[in-house]
């Protein structure tokens, strides 16, 4: 999914002999996933397919190694910065473990900086109509937590009393912003989400993407994930031609790719496209 497409980024599965002269970045991936994700002695960490993005900018490319359950072998992000004279596309990762306060207070400093609180609020009222007002907590040190407030005033809660959906709901919002005018990558979009506000959670990935001119890339293994954006194409057809979905499996030489009208048909078919 994408914005207005002022920028062109170019995105390929590759298999594992195609990976060649990029090692050097795959192994760096694998070693940061290795150490970031808790392994059984026995577990199998061999990456099963490559993932390459490449944007118009010189020396842009990056190599990703993505695992046997899907997820990618990344624990940090590429900030907006510049190289070789060009300024590179920002692309933000949002992992399984980014729900966690630590890693979402940087991104909140960037929402103070550019006075967006009251944007990010309103688009969190997605899920709790009410919210007024979010707080990330500092002076117990990194990590302490997050508070929200709400309309009919009183003291506020920590963000975990209110359920995973406000934390992933907050984790996805904030990752746009580290990503406008670039790519965000979402690794089990559905993670933490109840099932019936997947719906609406397509809608608001597709509005924010096209708002803040981001090319989203999101992966899932859950039905009722695609049973809800097949829903939601079915009752916003506009929305259709900015989405597709892409099958992945190792039995294919190449990802099956349906576009949004094809999403909606297939979903009312009761068609397999995990």
């Amino acid at each position: 999914m994408s914005g207005d497409g002022k920028g062109t980024l170019k995105v390929k599965i590759l298999l594992l002999e195609e990976v060649g002269e990029e090692a050097d970045d795959w192994d760096r991936g694998v070693k940061r996933w290795r150490k970031r994700r808790p392994l059984d002695p026995d577990e199998d960490i061999t990456p099963v397919f490559g993932l390459s993005i490449e944007t118009a900018v010189p020396e842009s490319r990056t190599l990703l190694p993505v695992m046997e359950d899907g997820t990618i072998g990344i624990g940090y992000d590429y900030p907006r910065s510049i190289r070789n004279g060009h300024s590179v596309t920002p692309i933000q990762f949002l992992t399984l473990d980014a729900f966690d306060p630590t890693p979402m207070g940087g991104l909140w400093d960037m929402v103070l900086k550019e006075g967006l609180e009251a944007e990010i609020v309103s688009d969190m009222r997605l899920l709790e109509p009410d919210l007024d007002s979010i707080i990330f907590l500092t002076s117990a040190g990194p990590g302490s937590g997050i508070l929200l407030g709400f309309r009919n005033g009183g003291r506020r809660f920590p963000i975990s009393t209110y359920g995973d959906g406000m934390k992933k709901l907050l984790a996805l919002r904030l990752s746009f912003v580290g990503a406008e005018n670039g790519t965000l990558l979402i690794d089990e979009i559905d993670a933490g989400l109840h099932w019936t506000v997947m719906e609406e959670i397509w809608k608001f990935v597709i509005e924010v993407a096209s708002r803040l001119n981001v090319q989203v890339f999101a992966t899932t293994h859950s039905d009722d994930c695609i049973q809800g954006l097949g829903s939601l194409l079915r009752n916003c057809p506009d929305l259709e031609e900015q989405v597709s979905l892409q099958k992945v499996t190792r039995l294919l030489s190449k990802a099956v790719c349906l576009q949004g009208d094809q999403i909606s048909i297939a979903v009312a078919q009761d068609i397999e496209v995990r």
